[in-house]
């Protein structure tokens, strides 16, 4: 609300005040006078509905102000020069008061002088009716009173709207973070079934503020099915409950998108115990769940090839393991000539090679098999319901795919691979174990000229080269 606004709002109320004034004073007149005549003084009736026009009409409201401050000293001296009782003279004291309620320095020292001149001239012209057995020299006093209420509501009003407006600066600052950021307040009166929201609803949802008066079920309606059942548990917490919520689901944005949003809710209750209203604020988390999904990623793949680490590996054995597949093979595979391309293309040529040989792995095995960086230019290799026949039909696709070179800048690169295979059929085992034969495996392979598989059986002593 801007200034020119405040100054109409309390013109407003100043107008309801000064009509309030105006009949407690008919009032009084009627019941001291004992006359029927209760719209006297027609001044002040003339005033009060000219003031009303104004206030009214909306139109410069400083002017009104001016005015309304004007118009109360006009009232009480024409109501004095009428009736010259002290009450009136009272009166005009309190007036500076009044003006407080704008907290506007230009309208308490408008009073200030209003005051003073009004004082002065009831105390010198009405003396003998109002300040009967006073000094005349006690006029001293009155304009000491006028200027220290005018000093004092000067600084009050400095006083108080320096703290106004620090408060505005903080609610207009709090305001535009909370229009500007992807938070929404939230309020559901169960009263009247009414769902009320802040401006932040259009940064998650892409709709605006009125596209959700009324009905709950509008804003839930955006909710992703497969999440509305969470939904509805968090109303039946909060509303049967009785208790405070926290709950994530993802919401289908007007452009189509998708969004995690948090759920914050609490009732509230009226003062003999009964639920009364909900509320809460809605958090657009997506940047948080997607940093999550990105750790996570992270945490169970390679950050080079994209492949899964070793960690995921020893989660999808433990995995199958647990389903009762009992046929698994592990295959080491390990680059014979990595080091010499590295060594003679450099490191980005070799983080290129790595990622078109993950490329050419992941495409030889099934979707229930898996291949896994360990590190450097090791491999695993996962394969369900697989044999020592099967495994060496992979170990050869494997060889005769990285034996095509790739490409860099014009050059060919090849990395052959010595392959370790280790076939796990069913009984108690250890993946640790099983790697240490597969890798021996690998070894073996080696030494026997490299750019081959050796097939080690767990538990069994057969044992084979190709």
């Amino acid at each position: 609300m801007n200034r020119v606004q405040e100054i109409h709002r309390r013109n407003v109320l100043m107008l309801k005040l000064l009509w309030g004034f105006y009949l407690i004073a008919l009032a009084v007149n009627l019941i001291v006078d004992k006359s029927i005549y209760v719209l006297y003084p027609p001044v002040g009736l003339a005033l009060g509905v000219i003031l009303l026009l104004l206030v009214a009409s909306r139109r410069k409201p400083e002017l009104v102000m001016f005015l309304m401050i004007a118009s109360l000293y006009v009232f009480l001296l024409m109501l004095t020069l009428k009736y010259p009782y002290l009450v009136n003279f009272i009166f005009v004291g309190l007036i500076p008061l009044f003006t407080l309620l704008y907290l506007d320095a230009r309208a308490v020292l408008l009073s200030g002088v209003l005051y003073l001149a009004t004082s002065i001239y009831m105390f010198v012209s009405l003396h003998k009716e109002m300040f009967a057995g006073v000094d005349r020299s006690d006029i001293v006093y009155v304009i000491a009173f006028g200027v220290f209420t005018t000093v004092f509501s000067l600084f009050f009003t400095q006083f108080t709207r320096s703290l106004w407006l620090k408060a505005e600066q903080s609610g207009n600052q709090l305001s535009n973070i909370l229009e500007n950021v992807e938070i929404a307040t939230w309020s559901y009166s169960l009263s009247g079934g009414v769902m009320q929201l802040s401006e932040g609803i259009i940064h998650i949802t892409g709709m605006p503020v009125e596209a959700f008066k009324g009905d709950y079920r509008l804003l839930t309606g955006i909710v992703l099915p497969e999440d509305r059942p969470r939904m509805m548990q968090a109303q039946k917490e909060m509303v049967l409950d009785k208790r405070s919520i926290i709950t994530e689901c993802r919401i289908v944005r007007s452009d189509g998108e998708y969004r995690w949003v948090q759920i914050r809710g609490n009732p509230f209750f009226n003062g003999v115990g009964h639920l009364e209203r909900l509320e809460g604020v809605i958090i657009d988390i997506t940047e948080r769940k997607r940093l999550e999904e990105q750790v996570e990623y992270l945490a169970y793949h390679d950050e080079l090839t994209g492949l899964p680490n070793r960690a995921m590996f020893n989660r999808r054995f433990d995995q199958y393991i647990q389903e009762g597949i009992a046929h698994l093979t592990i295959m080491f595979i390990d680059l014979d000539n990595f080091k010499e391309v590295n060594d003679a293309f450099g490191h980005t040529a070799g983080d290129l090679l790595l990622k078109e040989i993950a490329g050419r792995l992941a495409g030889h095995i099934r979707d229930t098999d898996m291949v896994c960086r360990l590190g450097g230019d090791e491999f695993l290799l996962l394969l369900t319901h697989s044999d020592s026949t099967h495994a060496s039909k992979v170990a050869e696709r494997i060889i005769s795919s990285l034996s095509n070179p790739f490409h860099y800048q014009g050059y060919p690169l090849i990395a052959t691979p010595s392959i370790g295979i280790c076939v796990y059929e069913g009984g108690p085992c250890n993946l640790d174990q099983l790697i240490r034969e597969a890798d021996e495996a690998m070894y073996e392979a080696k030494r026997e000229g490299r750019n081959r598989y050796f097939i080690h059986s767990a538990f069994s002593s057969a044992s084979s080269y190709s």
